[in-house]
């Protein structure tokens, strides 16, 4: 009678791997852990930042533009702080669960001698380490040393009790068609199931708990990191531009009356004006920027002609007193209109 043997199914193979070991109850508890730290998380992080005040960002840049750079950069400090926690996270509850045919190739790559013989040198991988070495009794049972071997054991049973022809697994024969075999086989091939089952449980457990390891030492450095970038960012947004003068970021909306003083060459040189201008207080108008840094219009007296000046830093400018800027009127060029001897 001609022989019906044929490989266990796929179907077979995926009923093996079903969860329900000690293994895949704390994989799902560590998956659990990393769900609630996620949500606590970026809850937290959430009612933070919305917090902060990103308006004044303009006003400490205008101020001193390294300060914007600062606190944008102590933004992002707690953002990245943030966001690899959760990805950290994201990698305990996204461990999969690897089937038995990868487990056994990444066995039989590490030094694995099956099915030539026994084991000879220890695998490299701390994976493959657990599973064959640190637990082989309890994972592979009696009489193997690899994955591979526990696999072709149960794709065997299946098969012979499939076909009813006789199999020798281990060290014993079975024979299906006596009834004590068939149920001796049968009870191996469950067994066989079951620690194909537990093999990839352990596997998940293993990396899912490597995740979470890693996740827990970086907690804290996260956590302050996160906590220093939120800080540094609400008091240079929201404190430090109310210590700010307000002379330093007010704009010039309307026509101001100032007076200029030109305290060297070197200044005079800088701000576009002739050197005779040196040691001068000249008279003018500041028409734009910020009282900190105007853009001002003068007027033109001798050897020092009208000049329309938009670097004042090395100048002092300082605004007139409000009684002087009752009706001058700038005028391009710049002359007498008498107004300037009425006020005199």
């Amino acid at each position: 009678m001609p022989s019906t043997e044929r490989p266990a199914s796929d179907a077979q193979l995926a009923a093996a791997v079903e969860p329900g070991s000690t293994d895949s109850l704390a994989t799902a508890e560590l998956k659990s852990t990393a769900k609630w730290l996620v949500g606590a998380s970026a809850s937290t992080a959430a009612v933070i930042v919305a917090g902060l005040q990103l308006t004044n960002l303009d006003k400490l840049g205008k101020a001193d533009w390294w300060l914007g750079v600062l606190a944008m950069a102590a933004a992002l400090l707690a953002l990245a702080a943030a966001f690899r926690v959760l990805f950290q996270a994201a990698l305990v509850i996204g461990t999969t669960r690897p089937t038995i045919t990868s487990l056994d190739r990444k066995d039989r790559a590490d030094h694995g001698n099956y099915p030539e013989g026994a084991r000879i040198d220890p695998p490299d991988d701390p994976l493959m380490r657990e599973l064959v070495v640190a637990r082989r009794a309890e994972l592979l049972g009696p009489g193997r040393d690899a994955i591979g071997s526990l696999a072709d054991d149960y794709r065997r049973a299946v098969r012979a009790l499939t076909s009813m022809a006789r199999v020798k697994i281990l060290e014993r024969t079975y024979d299906p068609k006596i009834p004590a075999d068939a149920a001796a086989l049968q009870g191996l091939a469950s067994e066989l199931e079951r620690r194909m089952r537990d093999v990839s449980d352990a596997a998940e457990r293993y990396e899912a708990e490597k995740s979470y390891q890693h996740l827990k030492r970086w907690l804290a450095p996260h956590a302050v990191a996160f906590l220093v970038g939120v800080l540094g960012f609400a008091w240079l947004t929201i404190l430090y531009p109310n210590r700010i003068p307000i002379t330093q970021t007010a704009k010039i909306t309307s026509p101001v009356q100032v007076e200029i003083t030109v305290p060297s060459e070197s200044a005079a040189m800088h701000a576009g004006l002739e050197k005779a201008c040196a040691g001068k207080v000249l008279t003018g108008v500041g028409v734009g920027g910020t009282l900190s840094a105007p853009i001002v219009v003068t007027r033109g007296e001798s050897k020092c002609p009208a000049r329309r000046l938009k670097d004042t830093r090395e100048l002092i400018v300082v605004p007139m007193a409000a009684k002087s800027q009752q009706c001058c009127p700038l005028h391009w060029p710049p002359h007498s209109t008498g107004c300037e001897k009425s006020q005199k």
